[in-house]
């Protein structure tokens, strides 16, 4: 078989970067004529036609509605996104459960299902991501889907494109190859992202960061987490390290409770931070989760404690602020849960910091995603990518959920 030169494939190459700008752009606009298309991405309109007669053929893209012309003559018919046309898994693992979604290709959801994980080692993680697949595809029985891949978002340093786990302190895993394993398991491609490089992707994909070419996704909880957009795209570092925001050193201002000298915004602000801090200032065992109530009640210490923590995101902030000067700035995770005591003084701080007129206009925006919302989110990552990378085949047979 006589093999493709390089120029046909170089020509397949600009092919596919080209379908997959055109998929981008409309799924950007969300109805956008041929003409328009054209235009914005410098091609011909033949071109155009070409290129996106294939997903009209295949259902992807279709035909939505008739535009409105400037001048007399025929109207546009404005091309959209199917988002139906098929669908995905998106896993987010915790160290306690696995929170599944089977999404169409906007990530909006179609079934959610929590399963309890007894353990994080590797074979535990897998048998459960594989159990709450089947669980989705139980909960959606009587709706035929197309699944085309499996998202999975882990806390911890991921070689995204090999889908390994090079480190994950929290599961005590060291090179775990995850999108091999549950590939096997699995039969369908699998993406693993860390879990906040997830939600920025997410974000830039459907979320509040949809409009917005640079922003940041900051998340507390167990952790401090760092998602970093650039361009359009996450930012992960040549070894994938990239936004392990929370060992970077921080201290309150003007500290009303806590220790004064400079430690690791994950040793000040973590729900395990908050909680020790808040325990020993009230002589008895307190949970993050019971942090908020406390101030609710006017309980000053923890109050005061809140505020010195909030004083201590907005030093955090200010730091980003003043570096990557986002327009947009993200906080998500749990430990965002007294967040009345916690932004007052990081947004106050955040002004008094930032350089010159760097956080002028910036929006400061809370994410209201639960558990699900990070699962959809790693549904949404898979989705963009199968989009993006448009030469994927999009010809899996509908399967009947709950058969093989």
């Amino acid at each position: 078989m006589r093999r493709p030169t390089p120029r046909a494939l170089g020509r397949e190459r600009i092919r596919s970067l080209n379908q997959s700008a055109v998929i981008s752009a409309i799924h950007r606009h969300g109805r956008i004529s041929r003409t328009d298309l054209a235009a914005e991405l410098r091609l011909s309109p033949a071109a155009i036609t070409a290129l996106t007669a294939p997903f009209l053929e295949e259902g992807l893209v279709v035909e939505a509605e008739v535009g409105t012309s400037p001048s007399v003559g025929r109207k546009p018919i404005l091309l959209g996104i199917n988002y139906d046309h098929a669908h995905v898994f998106g896993v987010k693992v915790m160290n306690h459960a696995v929170v599944a979604a089977l999404t169409n290709l906007n990530a909006e959801v179609v079934a959610l299902h929590e399963q309890a994980l007894p353990d994080t080692r590797e074979r535990t993680v897998v048998e459960s991501v594989v159990a709450a697949t089947a669980a989705l595809r139980k909960l959606a029985e009587g709706a035929a889907v197309r699944p085309l891949g499996l998202g999975v978002s882990v806390p911890g340093v991921v070689d995204h494109l090999a889908g390994t786990i090079r480190h994950s302190q929290l599961f005590g895993w060291e090179q775990v190859p995850l999108a091999e394993l549950l590939g096997a398991e699995l039969g369908l491609p699998v993406l693993v992202e860390n879990d906040v490089n997830a939600l920025a992707a997410a974000h830039a994909w459907f979320g509040h960061g949809r409009d917005h070419e640079a922003f940041l996704v900051l998340t507390l909880g167990r952790g401090v987490g760092l998602g970093i957009v650039v361009n359009g795209s996450v930012y992960r570092g040549p070894r994938g390290g990239a936004g392990e925001f929370g060992h970077t050193v921080c201290a309150p201002l003007a500290p009303r409770v806590m220790d004064p000298e400079p430690a690791t915004l994950e040793s000040r602000v973590s729900d395990g931070a908050l909680a020790a801090q808040a325990s020993r200032l009230l002589g008895r065992e307190v949970g993050a989760e019971e942090l908020g109530a406390l101030a609710d009640a006017g309980e000053q210490v923890i109050v005061d404690l809140l505020a010195d923590a909030g004083d201590c995101l907005g030093v955090a902030l200010s730091t980003l602020v003043n570096v990557f000067a986002p327009s947009l700035v993200i906080l998500g995770g749990e430990g965002l849960r007294a967040s009345p005591y916690l932004l007052p003084r990081a947004q106050a701080t955040l002004s008094e910091l930032a350089f010159g007129d760097l956080a002028d206009g910036m929006e400061l925006v809370l994410d209201s995603w639960g558990d699900d919302g990070w699962a959809r989110g790693a549904a949404g990552l898979a989705a963009a990518r199968f989009l993006q990378e448009a030469t994927i085949p999009l010809h899996a047979a509908p399967v009947g959920v709950g058969g093989e």
